[in-house]
């Protein structure tokens, strides 16, 4: 399992995790996208390039978190829009994507890894976040 700050590829995007927020009971500074968690929600920031020779879809539904349990988290797409201008995007090749994904956790929960997908049938990519 690579680090995260380290390059995974799946498919055609190649992913890297920059960073992992402090978990938060809401998020969004807009009062109409603002969003709170049945839990928490823990965010991890990704940088995703396409790496192909045609433009690709990303979809942050694609993307799950494994707690230090073995559990799995999908995003919470609501939320998404709270931290992201859209809920998918057509990333051209070569060009970078940056991204929030939010994940709505029990309180307490250990983030341990994100598996990173280009599409919904991808194998994946894991990056530890611990």
């Amino acid at each position: 399992m690579a680090a995260a700050g380290s390059e995974v590829r799946d498919g055609k995007f190649a992913f890297i995790v920059t960073a992992v927020d402090p978990a938060v009971a809401t998020l969004g500074d807009n009062e109409i996208l603002r969003k709170t968690a049945q839990g928490e929600y823990v965010v991890v920031h990704v940088d995703i390039t396409n790496t192909g020779d045609k433009a690709q879809s990303y979809f942050g539904d694609n993307q799950k978190l494994i707690d230090d349990q073995g559990k799995q988290y999908s995003n919470d797409t609501a939320a998404e829009l709270a931290v992201n201008t859209s809920l998918t995007a057509e990333i051209n090749p070569g060009n970078k994507l940056s991204v929030s994904i939010p994940f709505d956790v029990p309180k307490g929960t250990v983030p341990a890894a994100i598996e990173l997908h280009d599409s919904a049938f991808s194998g994946g990519a894991r990056v530890a976040l611990k």
